[in-house]
């Protein structure tokens, strides 16, 4: 996938199985979603500002609640926008 519209390709770290709940929720359900999340960038888009900044690899901290996950052909992607990057790691 190749991110358009200023957007930005992201890898999550998954989460510890300790941090699961002990029951079952709906899968469109949301829980404990953080305010920040630290992302591994795959892509940037080429109209981003970040385009020439940014590389594959590079950390950064994002707006949690601003991720964006696209389902296509069986894959999970994560995207942001690059307005809601607040810093480099």
């Amino acid at each position: 996938m190749r991110p358009l519209n200023r957007m930005l390709l992201v890898d999550i770290a998954s989460e510890e199985e300790k941090d699961k709940p002990a029951f079952y929720l709906p899968d469109d359900m949301v829980t404990n979603k953080k305010e920040h999340e630290v992302v591994t960038v795959s892509l940037v888009a080429e109209d981003s500002k970040f385009f020439s900044t940014l590389t594959a690899g590079d950390r950064i901290v994002v707006e949690g609640h601003m991720l964006v996950e696209a389902k296509v052909n069986d894959e999970s992607y994560h995207l942001v926008l690059e307005n809601h990057v607040l810093a480099r790691c």
